[in-house]
């Protein structure tokens, strides 16, 4: 059975927690065992977008993605805050609709956690 979780980030303040969590959670990883992560981040939360990325996020959304988890922006709120598309970070995935997106995971399995 493979142990699967959603991190919602409707809010800028979260994403470095979803990213700790992510990453934290990843690392429980045992032999033989399947794990999935990915957050998801809309609503406000696009805003993040909006920053410069400090060193220290850089690194931990490097290390959750090596780690094997997947970050998502949704297209619809980078419209309505006006984020351009460059702004999605190079490991990083767009999605067109946040709750669309995240009713579809957790229908697969995926557990919802909001940091």
């Amino acid at each position: 059975m493979a142990l699967k979780v959603v991190l919602h980030v409707p809010d800028s303040s979260r994403y470095k927690v979803a990213l700790n969590m992510g990453i934290n959670f990843l690392k429980t990883k045992q032999e033989g065992e399947e794990l999935g992560a990915c957050i998801l981040v809309n609503a406000q939360g696009i805003t993040v977008l909006l920053e410069d990325f400090p060193h220290e996020i850089q690194n931990k959304m490097e290390e959750f993605h090596k780690l094997g988890g997947e970050i998502f922006f949704c297209e619809n709120a980078m419209r309505a805050f006006n984020v351009p598309q460059e702004r999605v970070p190079a490991h990083a995935k767009t999605v067109p609709a946040g709750i669309r997106a995240l009713v579809e995971w957790q229908n697969e399995g995926f557990a919802y956690v909001r940091p």
